[in-house]
């Protein structure tokens, strides 16, 4: 991947991030990669295609930062913490997961950013359920792997963004309570 392609494409996640799709346009990178609209269609014809890079290299990055924190915990709680903490890192930024954000503004999205954005939704989740699956002897009580991970996701993705609105991490810190509340 070219160096401008790279820089367009950071720049499109951190403006997302903080402020939507919609805040994004192909003037605005241009400017702030120092280039003319032009070469941001060179490497992006549609904003679409734009969308879809961003989501699915920011998967790629997550999924790559599972399989990190994988090989570096060995416990359900480690590997719980370590996945939370992620989300820490987004608010203390004053961000929103990327695929959260891109989730709010689902229908002006195309098909296959829609299909990019429900792949990293299902990779984080499938991650989870196997974690837990693997781990279920560490839980106070036996819960299917498949249902917590879908009560993690949704609530680490609502706690940043709540938190984000009402400042501060009061529910991230509960989301931790949580997770410290089901593990043995």
């Amino acid at each position: 991947m070219s160096d401008k392609r790279e820089q367009l494409q950071a720049i499109a996640t951190q403006a997302i991030q903080k402020d939507g799709v919609r805040s994004v346009s192909f003037r605005t990178l241009a400017d702030a990669v120092g280039v003319k609209s032009a070469s941001v269609h060179y490497h992006f014809p549609t904003k679409s295609d734009l969308t879809h890079a961003v989501v699915s290299a920011y998967t790629a990055t997550f999924v790559a930062r599972l399989e990190a924190l994988e090989r570096k915990h060995r416990t359900l709680s480690g590997k719980l913490n370590a996945f939370t903490r992620i989300f820490d890192e987004v608010l203390a930024d004053d961000d929103l997961c990327l695929c959260g954000m891109m989730a709010a503004e689902l229908t002006s999205l195309d098909a296959a950013t829609q299909h990019a954005l429900k792949k990293f939704f299902d990779e984080a989740e499938a991650w989870l359920e196997r974690t837990i699956d693997v781990h279920a002897d560490e839980l106070t009580a036996p819960l299917p792997g498949k249902h917590l991970a879908k009560v993690l996701m949704s609530g680490l993705e609502g706690a940043v963004l709540l938190d984000r609105v009402a400042g501060g991490d009061n529910r991230l810190r509960a989301m931790r309570a949580l997770v410290k509340a089901v593990l043995a």
